[in-house]
């Protein structure tokens, strides 16, 4: 009797779970339903921290997102944004937050001023997705052995405080959603980065000769499109009493340098300042007797000159190479305006269009220092990053506040951020060969944290059109370098 009971009350389960299946079924189409390249065209348009949510929503959504063919249709209409880390001259930070402006916001920010015209530094978080992220650490062994000796009997995650001179990368440049890192002061270990898969490589020391010590260190990232390769290019200078300026090539995946002999020209030519890639192609800054543009085609592994735009950038105050909208670009500031000039056709000086002209002798307060565009916006507007005031700042020409100033804060004053373009691909699908080890960052120190990590990042809003007198901005004005350009 009780074997029936038990298999009757198994039957109106069932029952009771097929009708509501039916009941569903009959409610419509599910999402899971749509073709596969309809659901990757939707995915592929959200904000880098949605994707990574809808990751998590189930096992077909999770293998769909870590599809390598996924990874590289969202890297086609990726936009650069800025990503940001925090600098302290005393502390280490391995944490770098994505800032990705919401589009249809238009940072149009009326809603959040007061009545009656009245202006006060208002504390929110701006309508941009922020996306926290970890970057490796060097020495990385030493870390890892500091911490353990610190660890105790509780069960909480020990907080060290690291050296920066032993322990930090600074940023390089970046090449299709991978960030290359390196040494703060010689340029040396080298390492190549993803801060949204959590991979990283490092980079193999090249095959030196032990008796002569190299000196002024410069590289960058770039990809090869003829042979879909990523390489880092490396110059440096050897030799006493005459030094040799000598050019390496690494490939990702190899186990060693290629040595692609001297360099063709001048010291400064060698420095890399600035180093943007584009297109197949590394570009930089040099100044002999007067600022000049060089570029490195990865295919070919030459060096070229590019012309410069039609003026004269040796009288320029401060001078930003980078990209703007898919194109290389060149902002300077000089006397009382700002001028972003964009190349829109590759080796022709005529194609350089002067796309945005800011006067800032308009009675708005400006800061002073480098100005480094950081995406052009879909309603006309400009996100620049003022490397002097840790400050982004937003630039309309159309719309009824010519700026607003978005002030970084956070557990550090210092901030230093770079144009970067997210991605998914992972390390393992674009290294050639098997021999090099793809390291997980979340995976090394895991057990330990650093000063200050747990903490958010924060955007205040700083309106100099309406509180260029009020009280508070002068005092903003006054300790982060503002003035009034004359």
């Amino acid at each position: 009797m009780t074997r029936k009971r038990k298999s009757t009350a198994k039957a109106i389960e069932i029952g009771i779970k097929g009708k509501q299946i039916q009941q569903i079924q009959e409610m419509g189409p599910f999402i899971s339903d749509l073709p596969k390249s309809v659901l990757q065209d939707v995915l592929t348009k959200l904000p880098i921290r949605s994707i990574i949510m809808c990751k998590r929503v189930c096992k077909a959504w999770y293998s769909l997102i870590s599809d390598p063919e996924f990874a590289k249709l969202h890297l086609a209409q990726a936009e650069a944004c800025p990503l940001v880390r925090p600098s302290a001259p005393t502390r280490v930070s391995r944490t770098v937050y994505l800032l990705e402006p919401e589009e249809k916001s238009d940072f149009d920010l009326k809603d959040f001023v007061g009545d009656g015209g009245t202006s006060e530094c208002i504390h929110f978080h701006l309508r941009m997705n922020f996306c926290k992220f970890k970057i490796p650490l060097r020495n990385a062994d030493q870390a890892i052995h500091a911490m353990r000796n610190r660890k105790g009997r509780t069960k909480r995650k020990p907080c060290i405080k690291l050296e920066p001179l032993d322990h930090k990368y600074m940023y390089v440049n970046s090449c299709n959603g991978l960030l290359f890192l390196a040494e703060t002061f010689y340029n040396d270990p080298l390492v190549v980065c993803n801060p949204i898969t959590g991979e990283f490589l490092q980079l193999p020391e090249s095959s030196k000769d032990e008796s002569q010590e190299r000196l002024s260190i410069r590289c960058a990232l770039g990809y090869s499109p003829k042979t879909n390769q990523y390489k880092v290019l490396r110059v440096f200078s050897q030799g006493t009493p005459n030094l040799v300026r000598m050019v390496e090539l690494y490939t990702l995946g190899q186990r060693s340098w290629k040595s692609l002999g001297t360099a063709p020209t001048s010291a400064a030519y060698m420095l890399l300042t600035l180093p943007t890639y584009l297109n197949g192609e590394l570009y930089w800054f040099y100044y002999e007797s007067s600022y000049e543009i060089a570029s490195f085609d990865f295919d070919n592994e030459q060096f070229h000159s590019v012309p410069t735009p039609p003026f004269e950038l040796e009288e320029c105050q401060h001078v930003s190479l980078g990209l703007l909208g898919g194109s290389l670009c060149v902002c300077y500031a000089h006397e009382n305006c700002i001028n972003v000039w964009v190349m829109e056709d590759y080796g022709t000086q005529k194609s350089w269009t002067n796309r945005f002209s800011i006067k800032t002798d308009d009675g708005v307060w400006w800061p002073n220092g480098l100005y480094e565009p950081m995406r052009y916006l879909k309603n006309g507007g400009l996100l620049m990053f003022n490397h002097s005031t840790v400050t982004l700042i937003y630039y309309h020409p159309r719309n009824y506040r010519s700026l607003i100033y978005l002030k970084l804060r956070g557990f550090s004053p210092y901030f230093e951020a770079i144009s970067h373009v997210p991605s998914f691909i992972s390390l393992k699908d674009i290294l050639m060969g098997n021999d090099v080890e793809v390291l997980n960052i979340n995976s090394r120190c895991a057990e330990c944290k650093l000063p200050g990590e747990t903490r958010g990042l924060d955007l205040v809003n700083l309106d100099a059109d309406i509180a260029s007198d009020d009280r508070s901005f002068k005092e903003f004005r006054m300790k982060q370098g503002f003035y009034r350009w004359q």
